[in-house]
């Protein structure tokens, strides 16, 4: 009877925080702004300047049928947003979920004070035209890398309704963890994105088309195996 005892108490003893929400119910509510939540705050506890995620930011246009390279004023927008990882899997924009805004604004509103950051509220574009040469033969297009800074950090949610043994604060992943992480986008002093930009351009066969695998979100010089050429550009 002592060793059942015992045994029935193990699950009690370990049950801290996975009763009344489990990790991942946390990181849905919070995420959602479940009107079970008192209150949902993001501990954060690293933070680096990185790379975010680079994307096409100009339509594609073509020197196809020229001879010698072709002057082009690419018109070019770059958006920007506040994004977060709370589960492994890609990035999502923070504007764009309904609890998210109220979890990272103390991050944002702190590191605001040491960075000069943009597109926390919702997006924000800037719009402007950049000037390159277009290659014989080929298709281009401009593509931006944003500068951002990210932190690392957790979940700590307040639910409303205590669970049967009083407890009322559950976290995602688990105290004192690093895994939820999101990104602010830096800005210039002129409040434009901070960020590297240039021309992706492929040759203009029958079949070539500026849409091949990754071609949209590939890093600068990631595709030189599909025929691709980099050439970095300075902006403004």
């Amino acid at each position: 009877m002592l060793a059942i005892a015992a045994a029935g108490l193990i699950p009690l003893m370990n049950r801290n925080n996975a009763s009344a929400a489990t990790a991942s119910e946390v990181a849905l509510h919070c995420r959602d702004g479940s009107p079970l939540l008192e209150k949902c705050d993001f501990i954060q506890r690293t933070e680096t300047i990185t790379n975010g995620d680079s994307f096409r930011v100009s339509e594609v246009e073509n020197n196809c049928d020229g001879t010698k390279p072709d002057p082009f004023g690419f018109d070019v927008e770059v958006r920007s947003q506040a994004e977060a990882r709370i589960e492994s899997g890609s990035f999502l924009n923070v504007s764009g979920s309904l609890g998210l805004e109220g979890v990272f604004q103390a991050a944002a509103t702190a590191a605001s004070k040491r960075f000069k950051i943009t597109g926390f509220r919702e997006d924000s574009s800037v719009s402007f035209e950049v000037k390159a040469d277009i290659e014989p033969k080929t298709r281009a297009a401009i593509y931006f890398r944003p500068e951002v800074l990210q932190g690392g950090g957790y979940l700590e949610a307040a639910y409303q309704e205590a669970d049967a043994d009083g407890t009322r604060v559950f976290f995602f992943p688990e105290r004192n963890a690093d895994t939820v992480l999101v990104r602010f986008p830096l800005a210039n002093d002129n409040g434009d994105p901070k960020g590297f930009y240039w021309v992706r351009s492929v040759p203009c066969l029958s079949n070539s088309r500026l849409v091949i695998p990754n071609f949209n979100t590939a890093d600068f010089g990631e595709l030189t195996g599909f025929g691709v050429v980099d050439t970095p550009i300075s902006v403004g």
